[in-house]
C-alpha cells in the first residue's frame, strides 16, 4: 500500500513538473515573439538618414547597452526626407546589424531576466521628440517611436495577456 501511494505521488510530481516546463517554454516563446514584434515596430517608425538611429537599437539581457555604434555606410543617403519610411537606402543594412543583438538574448533558455532595448544614437532624442531633422524639413515620425511603440504593445498585452 505504501509503495502504491509513493508511486502515485511520483507520477503526479512528474506530471506537474512537465506541465510547468511546458508553460515555461510557451512563456519563453511568447516573450521572444513579443520582443521581435517590438523590434520590427519601433524600427519601422524610425526615420533613416545615415542609418545610425536604427543601427543603435540594441537588445540586451539584465544590463543595458552603453555602446554607440556607427552607421554602416553602404552608399549615398539620398533625399530621405522625401522618401516613405522603410524605403531609405541605408535602412536595411543598419537594421540587420542591430538585429544581431536579438539573437544574443537567449530568451528560450531564460525568459525571466530583465530585457533592455537601448538606443544611444546622438540623434535618437531629437527623433523621438519629433524635432529632427529640423527646418526646412518636417519630422517623418512626429509622435516619436518609443512612446508610440510602448503604448501600442502595452494595450495589446493588457487586452490579450502575455500567454496566447
Amino acid at each position: 500500500m505504501a509503495g502504491a501511494r509513493l508511486e502515485g505521488r511520483e507520477r503526479a510530481h512528474s506530471a506537474a513538473m512537465a506541465s510547468i516546463e511546458a508553460l515555461e517554454r510557451k512563456f519563453a516563446q511568447n516573450i521572444e515573439e513579443l520582443v521581435h514584434e517590438i523590434d520590427r515596430h519601433i524600427k519601422a517608425l524610425t526615420p533613416v538618414n545615415t542609418g545610425q538611429a536604427v543601427r543603435n537599437y540594441i537588445w540586451s539581457m539584465n544590463n543595458p547597452n552603453s555602446v554607440v555604434y556607427d552607421a554602416i555606410d553602404n552608399g549615398p543617403t539620398g533625399r530621405t526626407n522625401q522618401m516613405a519610411l522603410g524605403t531609405e537606402p541605408r535602412r536595411g543594412v543598419n537594421e540587420d546589424a542591430a538585429a544581431d543583438s536579438l539573437g544574443s538574448l537567449g530568451l528560450t533558455r531564460n525568459p525571466f531576466g530583465v530585457i533592455y532595448l537601448t538606443n544611444n544614437s546622438p540623434d535618437i532624442v531629437g527623433l523621438e521628440l519629433g524635432i529632427l531633422p529640423g527646418p526646412p524639413f518636417k519630422s517623418r515620425s512626429p509622435r516619436g517611436m518609443f512612446g508610440v511603440t510602448e503604448s501600442y504593445f502595452n494595450s495589446l498585452i493588457k487586452a490579450q495577456g502575455i500567454l496566447k
